[in-house]
């Protein structure tokens, strides 16, 4: 009897498992499905079709908050290519264009675009005429790429996990910030320069922090046009986690103690104008002698005015 009832209660258990399972399988085929749950199918024939439900859900994560105003271009495994993308292949600005996986191509985008996404492309060169409306480039995994901007609406490019890449400007004056991570051997290049080139990386930062144990994947730095001279610095945190510098942090702090001086200062001229001292509030005043000025300003003697 014991073993019959042993019986039911493990089908029951099992009926129930299964239920659940197919519930949780139902709710996973509605969700891949449900056209808000994932990003805009990319356009052209360069697009992947059909979009994995698991890139979907790294590009979300890499495009941000706006993902799902946005649609996604991708140029994906592709090897020996050579193309330029016009704004008739991609007429919508509201346009992430993201490469991903390609090798040994010459890629050229003139289309007007949101952003610019580059993820483990090897041997590519990438030219940028269009305008990119949110400024921004960023490289990571890559190997060997070359960048040639163009736009000087470019004011950040991050790269991160890189070997070896070159960076092409029009000018100095192009060229505003690269924020950088685990990269090794990255140089940048000016147009109406040819005599320039500017070296930085991992390595080179190990000699200019020698006292500091870097973190190849961890610390982040930042190369820029500071008064027409490209350096490059450590990136710090504040206490209230904001990202800067070691010089811009001291800078700050000069510039605050100057100015917290001048208040002082703009104060005391003030009182003093209106005939008051700092530090005198409160205390006793020496009493005039009888042949000092009285103190009430009359011009006459103590002894002849009021301390008759």
């Amino acid at each position: 009897m014991s073993t019959n009832n042993n019986n039911n209660n493990n089908n029951t258990t099992t009926k129930k498992q299964e239920e659940v399972s197919a519930q949780v399988i139902a709710e996973k085929i509605a969700t891949v499905s449900d056209p808000n749950n994932s990003l805009p199918q990319p356009k052209g024939e360069e697009a992947i079709k059909p979009k994995q439900t698991l890139e979907d859900k790294k590009a979300d994560a890499q495009l941000g908050s706006g993902a799902k105003d946005q649609e996604v271009y991708f140029v994906k495994d592709e090897a020996d290519q050579t193309k330029e993308l016009t704004k008739e292949m991609i007429p919508n600005i509201k346009t992430t264009v993201f490469f991903k996986g390609c090798k040994d191509g010459k890629y050229t985008v003139s289309a007007r675009v949101t952003k610019i996404m580059i993820e483990s492309c090897q041997r590519c060169v990438f030219t940028f005429k269009g305008r990119i409306f949110t400024n921004t480039i960023e490289a990571w995994k890559t190997v060997d790429l070359t960048l040639d901007i163009l736009n000087d609406q470019v004011k950040t490019l991050q790269v991160d996990m890189t070997s070896r890449m070159n960076i092409y400007f029009d000018s100095k004056m192009s060229f505003s910030n690269i924020v950088w991570s685990g990269v090794n051997d990255m140089k940048v290049h000016i147009h109406d320069d040819k005599e320039f080139l500017y070296h930085t990386g991992f390595e080179q930062m190990k000699l200019q922090y020698p006292e500091q144990e870097l973190n190849f994947a961890v610390d982040q730095f930042t190369t820029r046009n500071i008064k027409n001279e490209i350096i490059t610095e450590q990136i710090v945190r504040l206490a209230n986690g904001y990202p800067t510098t070691e010089r811009e942090a001291r800078e700050f702090d000069q510039a605050e103690e100057e100015n917290k001086k001048r208040a002082e200062e703009f104060i005391r001229n003030k009182l003093k104008e209106n005939g008051i001292r700092l530090g005198t509030v409160g205390m006793a005043k020496k009493a005039a002698g009888r042949n000092d000025p009285c103190p009430c300003g009359s011009g006459k003697k103590n002894k002849s005015c009021c301390n008759k």
